[in-house]
């Protein structure tokens, strides 16, 4: 068993650009990888290129070059984009490296020496975009959709009939090789329904690895490139590097190569005499605005341009927080810019930025000390604790989004404590400043805590936050299993305050991603900025408007209505009995406490036969979904709005 935690994603093939799809997966490895790493563990992440096989080489020849040059370009391309998104690994290998082919090699001897080899004759229908013979003579590959064409060879066979019982032994013992569990079922099922030899050589292209001692033959590109999982650890060198690694703890993919990975991969390992990895990650597919992502269709999402266009903690907090994994997931502009306007920006950053202006304000930019311990205080911080526990356990289980949403709620309540106690008005009294500087460090502590647990996820803003709280060390520098309560250290100084995560404008980012596009529902001309503008209105008329600051006391919903929802708010000087519709959006629990902005000189109005004395604001964004108007710095109940 290896001592090192060893983590691959596919090796992507090299015949087109990366896209959003590698981009999921790449993502996902690397979250894993800071958090193993964050946890003490020895990690190495590998990814690479896949860079053999007869699509290689006819897309070469179509392009006038040779397939040296195009997969050097394209390899080059990954290597590049993987920089720029600052998604680091721990090893890379090219199917194209000699020791690739070292490799690769040596298996295939010690899999002949064990009798599992043999030379005879393939034919059929082939998918050159699959790489791979279709069933039943297709004219038309079921998976890919692409036509095939007839092929007949002489190739080099794998006995993968051999290994039907040992495969299904080996999946009982082992019940969570493959995750999620729909994903084990199939491989499973396709395993019990009979296994046939393989072909496992090539003679009608030469872009490959030729075989030893057989050199008219090259090896089929499953068979090449499954073993880069190998090659990429220096299997068969002299180094301790493949011993310390092997068998991996965890390999992504893409459920649309699991099959190669399920079945295949583990009998070419039992037929060399190695281990199989101890587990697969199968994901789902992105589809794009609901439909699949296709060159045809002209809305294909290249990784350049999502680089390009969003901040890296933007689609790596969406990735990790639409779905879990495994399952499919779609792609849209609104969903993404909703996670960061709502998630990032108005919860983390607007609570970042509260917090640490106050300090700012109030202790001259040092963190206070406590003061001694309300229940309010012990409540955070046990609630803290919990949550360090909970994100834990769901990162071990996989359950990655769920992380996620233990450590929103974490933000949410340290919002509430924040408005229960009202440091603001805390301020403004002499003898409260021992419970001002508890409020605040408990505060501060909660938020140094949700930066070391969102660290592998949100690398640039936890480290900005960090930094301006004036911790030295990056978040990710603090070990995640020793992480409790009590680490920031009072009288330690504010760095510069800054806003951490700037609203995403919703325009901007889809004309950028969805420019060049044939697709007809992203080709309609947008309105032009002078046509959606309202109709102009004088200062007299905007002066019209009374808008105070409430503070929301009670809320409950309306029957019959999953919009309404009936909210008591103090405005001040009187309470106010106001209904809003935002009642898919918000819980009315979670309202309590909140500081809003409300027009309070409306006519009343009677809906659903409850009457509004008011309007509580908020944005609406172009899926309808509502974001309350809150306030980022300290304000009095019933301030007016100017």
């Amino acid at each position: 068993m290896g001592k090192v935690r060893y983590l691959t994603s596919p090796l992507y093939y090299v015949n087109d650009v990366p896209h959003v799809g590698h981009v999921y997966t790449t993502v996902i490895g690397d979250v894993l990888a800071r958090y193993w790493k964050m946890l003490g563990h020895d990690v190495c992440y590998l990814t690479g290129t896949d860079e053999h096989g007869l699509k290689i080489e006819r897309a070469a020849e179509a392009r006038g070059i040779t397939p040296e040059n195009m997969t050097d370009l394209n390899s080059k391309a990954f290597s590049e984009i993987w920089e720029g998104m600052s998604l680091h690994f721990d090893a890379t290998i090219r199917t194209t490296d000699p020791q690739h082919t070292r490799t690769v090699q040596e298996v295939f001897r010690r899999i002949k020496e064990n009798g599992l080899i043999y030379l005879g004759e393939d034919s059929g229908q082939y998918s050159v975009r699959d790489e791979a013979y279709v069933a039943n003579d297709a004219k038309v590959c079921p998976e890919c959709g692409g036509e095939t064409e007839f092929i007949k060879e002489e190739s080099y066979f794998f006995k993968l009939s051999a290994f039907q019982d040992k495969l299904l032994a080996f999946y009982r013992e082992h019940p969570d090789f493959i995750i999620p569990k729909t994903r084990m079922n199939e491989v499973v099922s396709f395993v019990m329904a009979g296994l046939k030899d393989i072909s496992i050589s090539r003679t009608s292209f030469s872009w490959g690895i030729p075989v030893p001692g057989d050199e008219k033959h090259i090896f089929y590109v499953w068979f090449d490139a499954l073993f880069g999982y190998l090659s990429g650890i220096d299997f068969g060198s002299e180094n301790e590097k493949f011993n310390e690694s092997w068998p991996a703890t965890l390999q992504l993919m893409g459920k649309d190569i699991l099959r190669f990975h399920g079945v295949f991969w583990p009998a070419f390992l039992m037929a060399a005499d190695l281990e199989p990895p101890n587990q697969l990650l199968a994901h789902g597919w992105w589809t794009i605005e609901g439909r699949k992502m296709s060159k045809s269709l002209g809305n294909v999402i290249t990784a350049e341009r999502l680089q390009n266009t969003v901040p890296s903690d933007a689609f790596r907090y969406f990735f990790i927080r639409e779905i879990s994994l495994g399952a499919d997931g779609n792609f849209s502009v609104e969903a993404l810019i909703n996670r960061t306007n709502n998630h990032l920006a108005n919860d983390l950053g607007n609570l970042s930025s509260r917090i640490l202006k106050m300090i700012e304000n109030y202790f001259q930019g040092e963190i206070p000390a406590t003061a001694g311990l309300e229940r309010a205080d012990k409540e955070l911080m046990n609630f803290s604790k919990e949550t360090i526990s909970l994100f834990l356990e769901n990162f071990d289980k996989l359950q990655l989004n769920r992380a996620l949403e233990n450590a929103w709620e974490l933000i949410s309540l340290t919002n509430r404590y924040i408005v229960a106690n009202e440091p603001w008005k805390l301020s403004k009294d002499p003898l409260a400043r021992g419970r001002l500087g508890t409020v605040l460090y408990n505060s501060a502590e909660t938020l140094r805590i949700l930066c070391v647990l969102l660290s592998p996820i949100l690398c640039d803003g936890t480290r900005s936050i960090f930094r301006q709280l004036g911790e030295k060390d990056s978040p990710a520098k603090v070990p995640m299993d020793t992480l409790g309560w009590g680490g920031l250290r009072p009288g330690t100084t504010l760095g510069n305050l800054e806003t951490v995560y700037p609203r995403l404008e919703y325009k901007k980012i889809s004309k950028a991603l969805k420019r060049n596009t044939s697709d007809p529902i992203h080709s309609k001309t947008e309105p032009s900025p002078e046509k959606t503008l309202p109709t102009r209105i004088g200062i007299a008329d905007f002066s019209r408007v009374e808008m105070r600051v409430g503070k929301i006391l009670e809320a409950a919903r309306i029957k019959k209505s999953d919009k309404l929802l009936k909210i008591q708010v103090d405005i001040g000087k009187e309470k106010r009995q106001v209904v809003a519709g935002i009642g898919k959006t918000y819980n009315p629990e979670d309202l309590i406490g909140r500081l809003v902005a409300v027009v309070v000189n409306l006519e009343p109005a009677t809906l659903m036969g409850v009457e509004s004395n008011g309007m509580i604001v908020a944005a609406e964004d172009v899926t309808e979904k509502l974001s309350l108007a809150t306030f980022a710095e300290p304000v009095e109940v019933g301030a007016r709005l100017r």
